[in-house]
């Protein structure tokens, strides 16, 4: 099977803006150019992912239930505008939680990288014209582990992404 280029996408602060624990997808707002960059990144036959920690449900301000109808949601919108995401991948872990099973230091959550080697591993992709945006050290940090090209997130999503494929 042809391995295809990637982008890895942190969620909060890089598809949406980041309003602290978002629960709802009434919250749930887009940043600039993300409807765009995303359909140019499909045209570029890109393979598209998220990789989102999602601290709120060892924290116990939202559920694993919750954040699927969101992630469900962000799917169907994003399909009306032609975009398929091909995974979404989320860590609900945080050591400093509330809820006891996802109380704890865990591989997926960022800085680690097990999200992207498990992905890596679903599908065919080549790593060398694969990218990751993110706002974090924790997404630069994962990037780097996984040997991944990385920029933060900038003003506008569409630009920025157009200036990474020239870049890659």
């Amino acid at each position: 099977m042809k391995k295809k280029p990637a982008a890895f996408l942190d969620r909060d602060g890089v598809i949406n803006y980041d309003y602290g624990f978002i629960k709802k997808f009434e919250d749930f707002e887009f940043r600039p150019g993300v409807i765009k960059g995303l359909q140019y990144l499909k045209k570029k036959k890109f393979t598209i992912f998220i990789v989102t920690n999602q601290s709120g449900i060892a924290r116990g301000l939202f559920t694993e239930k919750d954040l699927k109808l969101l992630h469900n949601k962000l799917r169907k919108v994003l399909m009306k505008n032609r975009i398929k995401l091909d995974e979404i991948k989320y860590s609900p872990y945080h050591p400093k939680g509330i809820i006891k099973k996802y109380t704890k230091q865990h591989r997926s959550r960022k800085p680690e990288n097990l999200m992207i080697k498990q992905l890596i591993k679903k599908f065919p992709i080549d790593i060398n014209k694969s990218f990751m945006i993110g706002d974090r050290l924790s997404d630069e940090k994962c990037a780097k582990k996984s040997k991944i090209y990385f920029e933060y997130a900038k003003k506008n999503f569409y630009f920025q992404i157009k200036n990474i494929l020239k870049k890659i």
